[in-house]
């Protein structure tokens, strides 16, 4: 399989150095976890698929999902990368090689709850993004998705501030020059704003969605995507 956007360079190319933001990262990332504990508590017999596991980290709590939940044992990862290196953090955990934009490939409602943190932004088009997110709905009986605000003054993939409240097309241009290529294409990165978030849920599912903010710096850099699991 051609190198994923984890293990790519242009992934790792930050305006800011890298060791700073892996800290930040972490404290922000538990902070998200503890939200999702608080939507969907924790329980033993739930089967729970994460969707779009970074499988090339070499460190156990870099996966932050499966360091901080009581029942590791009951979550599927899965993700673009080869499993090589996620079988070798976690010998005993399941990892599913997902192919990008095609369909799940799990059966419907075989999960209790799916998780997905800061994937949705990478899929592509709306279009891409809308079949995304019905998939997991698809497969899952409750979900709990998130994606970085775009209303937030940093965008953090490249830790640049402002420059993504312009066009779509213009701040792209800009990205390129500035030595962001790969974040500058569509299919890379395509960021959301609230509204646009809940624009993807299917209709059946908006009545069961629950849309609340994480804040990094007294502002709101994260959305949250709560769906519950239909009544009865």
């Amino acid at each position: 399989m051609a190198e994923t956007a984890h293990r790519s360079v242009h992934y790792r190319n930050k305006a800011l150095p890298r060791w700073m933001l892996r800290r930040v990262l972490r404290d922000e990332q538990a902070k998200i976890y503890g939200r999702f504990a608080e939507a969907f508590p924790p329980r033993p017999d739930w089967r729970i698929l994460e969707v779009g596991t970074n499988g090339s980290l070499k460190e156990a709590r870099d996966y932050f999902l499966h360091s901080l939940y009581p029942y590791p044992e009951q979550i599927t990862a899965s993700g673009l990368e080869e499993p090589d290196v996620f079988e070798r953090v976690f010998p005993q955990r399941r990892y599913v090689q997902l192919e990008r934009n095609a369909p799940l490939p799990f059966d419907d409602q075989s999960f209790d709850l799916v998780f997905s943190n800061a994937v949705i932004e990478h899929v592509g088009a709306r279009e891409q993004q809308r079949a995304f997110l019905g998939e997991i709905l698809r497969v899952g009986k409750r979900a709990f998705v998130t994606t970085p605000n775009r209303r937030h003054p940093i965008e953090f993939h490249t830790v640049t501030p402002l420059l993504h409240y312009l066009p779509p097309h213009v701040y792209r241009r800009i990205y390129a020059a500035a030595g962001f290529k790969f974040f500058s294409e569509e299919e890379n990165l395509n960021l959301l704003d609230a509204n646009q978030f809940l624009d993807l849920l299917p209709p059946d599912a908006r009545s069961r969605a629950e849309l609340s903010f994480h804040r990094f710096l007294g502002m709101r850099s994260n959305l949250l995507l709560s769906v519950r699991a239909e009544a009865g």
